[in-house]
């Protein structure tokens, strides 16, 4: 079989271009290891070149609209597909998840205003087209002072809808999984394991505990909402053991499960090839 990879573009990968890069060459080099031929493009390149020939799968870590475009005319098995990379935006999955018991009370809203009867402080500011790429891009708010300034900010960056999501009290879980083989691994969240610092507004554990079965089911689920392959997130874990799921990515860095993980990914890519 012949696959082809396409690699992240830097400027989504905010303080996670090491591990980015690492687990898309896990990947490449585990299903090399498995007798395949691997051929690798950065996401500008397939935007300006096109797809290549003769592939028979591709999986993807692409996120702009030009490289999506052209990967929505593959006519082979594309993992993550472009819907679900797509689904992945702040302002989709809100809507996608709303409803499903998995998220805060959130709320997509033109930046023009907040919506009217929102009172619910603490909460986060989230522009809505994009994920975070840079440190205002997502924002901690505490009162409607901070929210309105922070719509604000947003309107003159061009930005025009945002997320307001409630702030979910409890300490914060990082999660991967695979679509098929679950959860690759979790782990309590410091603020030195985030983009930009912001899990110092969660609480810190004395002694991480979560309930693995009740983690599994919140995250398998949000996935196969969001019709994600490969995925990975952030989890409040509640002072009552609760889970609730405050954001999903297509692909994320995997750090720390960089060899299991691609050995998983790998396997699934190969059995949609089959």
């Amino acid at each position: 079989m012949r696959y082809l990879g396409v690699s992240r573009a830097e400027v989504y990968s905010p303080n996670r271009v090491s591990g980015d890069a690492a687990i898309f060459r896990a990947v490449a080099s585990e299903l090399e290891r498995n007798g395949h031929e691997v051929a690798c493009m950065t996401e500008h390149e397939l935007a300006w070149k096109g797809l290549p020939v003769n592939v028979d799968g591709i999986f993807q870590m692409a996120r702009s609209s030009e490289a999506l475009a052209v990967l929505e005319r593959a006519l082979v098995p594309v993992t993550n597909t472009v819907q679900a990379v797509k689904n992945c935006g702040r302002a989709a999955q809100t809507e996608l998840l709303s409803g499903s018991g998995l998220i805060p009370e959130s709320v997509v809203c033109s930046t023009d205003s907040a919506p009217d009867g929102w009172n619910i402080f603490p909460c986060w500011i989230k522009r809505a087209d994009s994920h975070a790429v840079e440190p205002d891009d997502v924002q901690y708010i505490q009162n409607a002072d901070e929210c309105s300034a922070a719509m604000r900010h947003f309107a003159e960056r061009g930005i025009s809808e945002c997320v307001i999501q409630a702030h979910a009290r409890g300490w914060l879980v990082k999660f991967y999984g695979v679509r098929g083989a679950g959860l690759s691994d979790c782990y309590a969240a410091r603020v030195v394991d985030g983009k930009f610092g912001l899990e110092r507004f969660n609480e810190q554990p004395d002694c991480a505990s979560v309930d693995m079965r009740a983690l599994s089911a919140a995250a398998e689920r949000a996935s196969d909402i969001l019709g994600l392959d490969v995925y990975g997130g952030d989890a409040v874990v509640g002072h009552d053991g609760s889970v609730t799921i405050v954001d999903v990515n297509d692909w994320p860095s995997f750090r720390s499960c960089t060899v299991g993980a691609a050995q998983k990914i790998a396997t699934l890519i190969m059995n949609r090839s089959k």
